[in-house]
């Protein structure tokens, strides 16, 4: 009897936890656009000319040498000889640049996962 009661204990424990299950595995529903898509102009969000922007960001201090085109580029990177709270100076100094020359600076929950864009960032 007490057997009997231990196999049922087992038996509901075993499937109590199957129906625990991560609703979505699939890492790429949560890959972001890339950091350039994040600005877009406010009069022309979704169809922001892509080489204005580009030296736009250029102007606003990003290294020239920087291929914004690689999906791996971004602001949050530290660059050799540069401390965390260098970049973040950097990163605020672009971005309030950006600003001040007409873009909108989103932010990845704003654009939406590549899977499921939200239409402000698509270019």
């Amino acid at each position: 009897m007490i057997m009997l009661f231990r196999m049922s204990v087992l038996l509901t424990a075993i499937l109590t936890l199957t129906g625990c299950v991560v609703a979505d595995m699939d890492s790429t529903n949560y890959t972001s656009v890339p950091w350039i898509q994040l600005f877009q102009k406010v009069d022309s969000t979704g169809q922001t000319n892509f080489r204005e922007r580009k030296e736009a960001l250029y102007s606003c201090g990003v290294d020239r040498r920087d291929n914004l085109d690689d999906k791996n580029w971004g602001l949050n990177v530290v660059h050799k000889n540069e401390t965390v709270e260098d970049m973040v100076k950097r990163r605020a100094t672009v971005t309030s640049c950006m600003k001040s020359k007409g873009y909108q600076v989103y932010g990845f929950d704003d654009c939406g996962p590549l899977k499921a864009p939200t239409g402000l960032c698509p270019n």
